[in-house]
């Protein structure tokens, strides 16, 4: 059998099959043609030795900022792939109706790496985020989101509103801006991520206007509002929201995951329903590194392995509707395989308030293939942190 690459003796874990053991992995002309237990007659191009190693479907980033030249938060796209094992990234909202265009051409068309975008409801998108994007509801552009989103419908998924107080206002005007971000994805028959962070109305008044589909990111942050009670407990509507298929997605960013509140959640048997990183130029050296550190951090919590696969693979797919193309190992489908090297010892990990916890496992990307082809680089060790 000739093949292009064969994954030889990795522990495959693939949740979208119920697939979790020791496997040979071919891969020919971008797909994934092959997985067995053993294939000794494959005749193969290039060879990847994954003993001792994980291989996953390639990973899903469904929160990133990589407008770069345009936004002070936009990062290079095509080094986080091999450098995190992601091969499919999602914008969060970084462009709005008057930019997306010139993101799609200057960033999307030209990377390797597959790039799909949210429309912010700001027709400036996060150019000039600092002096809050929708703080003058002149901003507000529902009809050109939903335009947007009609011209660009293969690579414009969904809507995005970024809803603090400093970003959106508060009373009446947090609250115009809030409806208008849901019209734009109910009119474009998308879907809406809205960020949490001293939002200006309470998260259970948000989500009585959230509908399955639609997502709260950032669902760990600390401050004044949060998934959890003044007492602790999570908001009842919270976990119904979850229950009638709310997405709730981590959003590590610079601010916006506190240790204390995933692990009530975690106790009160509340999980995330997707991993993501915000990756962004002030937390890609720290505290978020990538899509591997940031998994980690979820074993260090107790979370089994196979479900942190699965929130960084099968849902995030399912999320974006395409689950019969990505977060998957199936035969015939797209050969997008993140190879994860798993080190043990005490490592140093930190949220995003400045505090340390020691886990025992630190995944790093040792290997990611992109549609069918080995991309060079890898993750580093930039982010270890040992605690001895």
């Amino acid at each position: 059998m000739e093949c292009d690459i064969l994954i030889r003796g990795g522990e495959v874990i693939d949740p979208s099959q119920g697939l979790r053991g020791v496997r040979d992995v071919a891969i020919r002309g971008g797909k994934i043609l092959s997985i067995e237990e053993s294939l000794p007659d494959a005749e193969p191009t290039n060879t990847v030795d994954a003993r001792g190693l994980y291989v996953v479907p390639g990973l899903i980033d469904l929160h990133v900022h990589v407008y770069r030249g345009h936004s002070p938060f936009g990062l290079e796209p095509d080094p986080l792939c091999p450098a995190g094992g992601v091969t499919t990234m999602l914008d969060a909202g970084t462009a709005g109706s008057y930019n997306f265009g010139g993101f799609r051409r200057d960033v999307i068309d030209k990377a390797e790496t597959q790039i799909l975008g949210l429309v912010n409801l700001s027709c400036m998108g996060l150019v000039a985020a600092n002096l809050g994007e929708l703080r003058d509801r002149r901003y507000a552009d529902p009809q050109g989101v939903i335009n947007t989103i009609r011209e660009h419908p293969d690579v414009a998924v969904g809507v995005k509103i970024r809803a603090g107080r400093h970003i959106i206002g508060e009373g009446e005007q947090g609250w115009e801006n809030f409806r208008e971000a849901v019209i734009a994805a109910r009119e474009s028959n998308t879907w809406l991520m809205v960020h949490i962070g001293e939002s200006p109305m309470p998260i259970p008044e948000m989500l009585d206007h959230m509908e399955p589909g639609d997502c709260i990111t950032h669902c760990f942050k600390g401050g004044g509002e949060r998934i959890l009670e003044p007492g602790g407990r999570v908001f009842p509507a919270v976990r119904e929201a979850a229950q009638r298929g709310v997405i709730f997605d981590v959003g590590h960013g610079f601010g916006s995951f506190e240790w204390d509140v995933v692990e009530a959640a975690l106790q009160q048997d509340f999980e995330p329903t997707t991993i993501s990183t915000d990756l962004h130029t002030k937390n890609l050296h720290g505290p978020v590194y990538d899509m591997p550190t940031t998994m980690s951090k979820f074993l260090l919590m107790g979370v089994p392995l196979t479900r942190v696969i699965e929130m960084s693979t099968t849902r995030p797919a399912a999320v974006l509707h395409r689950e019969n193309e990505l977060g998957t190992l199936r035969e015939g489908t797209i050969a997008d395989v993140a190879i994860l090297q798993p080190h043990t010892g005490r490592f140093v990990f930190t949220d995003s308030y400045r505090k340390e916890r020691i886990g025992e496992t630190l995944l790093t990307a040792a290997c990611t293939i992109r549609r069918g082809e080995m991309v060079p680089g890898g993750g580093g060790l930039r982010m270890r942190h040992l605690a001895d």
